[in-house]
């Protein structure tokens, strides 16, 4: 009787040690998140308050590109410095159109020992404090525009889902979506979108600012109407500005649109072509301790570098992913992994080239 008196005592003796355990485990967890905060936001003062003014200018268009943070300069710039840092739209401020005379697409090349190079070629990007992936694809014909099923109704697709569904080889990123705070589902992308000719999101004679390929594996960029884009042959196509509607052409018949250059630092995602057609899609991380991100003027000295004649920027920060040989290569900014994303650009296996 004694005993079964102390095994009863002992009970909820028990169970107020675990709920002391767990209260102590969320207090951590709390002090932690606090301590957190206040560090972020003392970064955050030292960028916006600190003595140098070139910081806090490139602090803020870092935020304002993003969807989900965008609102934080607004927390430490009165509102009067804060127009003075932001970006004045340039879609309507381009004319130039791509010269598809100067891409002379060769298919089958050798090098000077007379050996077929490769269809693709990865190459790791380290530049000043960027750091990434470019992909070279020597048939331009064997990038196409994937897509996630259902616009505006189904979730975007993760990109690897995406590579898959087209039994690719490679891919990245392309097009902007409607990602309102940073919680979008990657599901109703933005502008136009053109799969093999047809338009799926957009309309024909609404003008966008268009990234794309055409039936000869041309790369466009510029600024048209759905109409335009698909009488000059465009065959995949996205559209891609920022929130301050800063357009998305990088170089046009290799001269540097540095109208569209602004001074944020973040993940980037870009896709340039060569005089001799090969195309170039490139990666770069971001949001890490490896490396803050790049400029678009980074991107545009990467394309330079690499021959470019033609290139335009695709969504960049947490979007930002490459997949090659059925893995992510590059390190993804977003937290949650991977996110879902409506339009990629696809490299088919060079078995799979139509033409």
């Amino acid at each position: 009787m004694i005993a079964m008196e102390e095994e009863i005592k002992r009970k909820p003796k028990k169970k107020r040690r675990r709920a002391s355990t767990f209260g102590r485990i969320l207090a951590f967890l709390v002090v932690t998140v606090l301590c957190l905060a206040i560090v972020a936001a003392g970064l955050c003062a030292v960028l916006f308050r600190g003595p140098f003014p070139s910081s806090r200018k490139i602090a803020c268009n870092s935020f304002r590109e993003t969807s989900a943070v965008r609102w934080v300069p607004g927390l430490f710039l009165p509102e009067e410095e804060l127009k003075s840092y932001l970006l004045e739209s340039t879609e309507d401020l381009e004319t130039e159109q791509v010269n598809t005379s100067l891409i002379h697409v060769s298919e089958a090349r050798v090098d000077e020992n007379g050996v077929k190079e490769p269809y693709l070629e990865l190459v790791d990007i380290s530049y000043g404090t960027c750091k990434g992936k470019l992909l070279i694809i020597r048939n331009p014909k064997g990038v196409i525009l994937g897509t996630s099923d259902g616009f505006g109704v189904e979730p975007g697709l993760r990109l690897t889902d995406m590579v898959a569904k087209y039994n690719g080889l490679a891919g990245t990123n392309a097009g902007g979506f409607v990602d309102n705070n940073g919680v979008g589902n990657g599901g109703t992308p933005t502008g136009l979108v053109l799969a093999d000719g047809k338009i799926l999101n957009g309309n024909e004679w609404e003008r966008y600012n268009v990234i794309g390929l055409d039936n000869d594996g041309i790369l466009h960029v510029g600024t048209m109407t759905g109409r335009e884009a698909i009488d000059s042959g465009m065959k995949w196509a996205v559209s891609f500005v920022t929130h301050d509607g800063i357009a998305s052409s990088l170089i046009i018949n290799g001269e540097v649109q540095n109208q569209n250059l602004g001074p944020g630092v973040n993940p980037r995602t870009a896709i340039g072509q060569r005089e001799n057609g090969d195309l170039l899609l490139l990666v770069l991380d971001g949001r890490s301790a490896k490396t803050l991100g790049a400029t678009l003027e980074n991107v545009v000295d990467i394309m330079l570098d690499y021959g470019a004649v033609n290139a335009g920027n695709l969504d960049g920060g947490s979007s930002s992913v490459m997949v090659y040989g059925d893995e992510i290569i590059n390190n993804c900014a977003s937290i949650t992994g991977p996110r879902r994303i409506p339009t990629g650009f696809i490299v088919l296996r060079e078995e799979d080239i139509d033409g």
